[in-house]
């Protein structure tokens, strides 16, 4: 008798984890499909944006954003530039060294915030900075595969507020074939968690 119960229990436990398996699987499919679509919808084309009150960037470990942006405020593409996120060893003078050649006279508009760490806290003093200014729209500057999830933190921020994104393609960075690229891939696959992670509104987890 207790032979049979224990196949019971062995076939049972068995169609659990075949079940287990079947679900991670799919969840596995579901997450690599969309991380395709992530990918792959990433927009590497700047264009020209229409101008705006204010432009911000969103620093990291590239110049390409900040000489973008310094760009951008140089041709009248907005009132004054904020720079969110600023490394502590930066200052005025190493962020102007980083203008591209022919643009000078812009550090009467410009501003630097280094108290945000991440994107989140970055969304949050644009935001305050926007309402000091009072400022209605605004040019948003970041790496392409970023422009998402600033997006998103930006709107969740202002609602109300016009934002135009305006994506930069870092040098080291291949979004025309990220699949061949293992660098590459792995940049794309962390942001698309951290993108996820940002859809959920819960704390940041890093």
């Amino acid at each position: 008798m207790t032979r049979f119960e224990d196949n019971d229990e062995q076939h049972l436990a068995r169609k659990i984890f075949r079940q287990l398996l079947m679900m991670l699987g799919g969840a596995l499919v579901v997450f690599a499909f969309f991380f395709g679509l992530f990918a792959n919808s990433l927009d590497t084309e700047a264009g020209d944006v229409p101008a705006a009150d204010g432009i911000v960037v969103f620093t990291g470990t590239a110049s390409a954003r900040i000489s973008a942006g310094l760009d951008m405020l140089a041709r009248g593409k907005g009132q004054r530039l904020l720079i969110s996120g600023v490394y502590a060893d930066q200052n005025f003078d190493t962020i102007l060294t980083m203008a591209p050649d022919g643009v000078d006279n812009v550090s009467c508009c410009l501003d630097l915030d280094y108290i945000a760490k991440d994107t989140r806290e970055n969304a949050h003093e644009t935001a305050l900075w926007a309402e000091i200014h009072g400022y209605r729209s605004l040019i948003i500057v970041t790496s392409a595969h970023h422009v998402p999830r600033a997006y998103l933190e930006m709107r969740r921020a202002m609602p109300a507020i016009r934002l135009s994104t305006y994506p930069v393609v870092p040098e080291n960075v291949r979004l025309d074939a990220w699949w061949r690229y293992s660098g590459t891939f792995a940049l794309l696959l962390g942001e698309y968690v951290r993108y996820i992670w940002s859809l959920t509104a819960l704390p940041v987890f890093s």
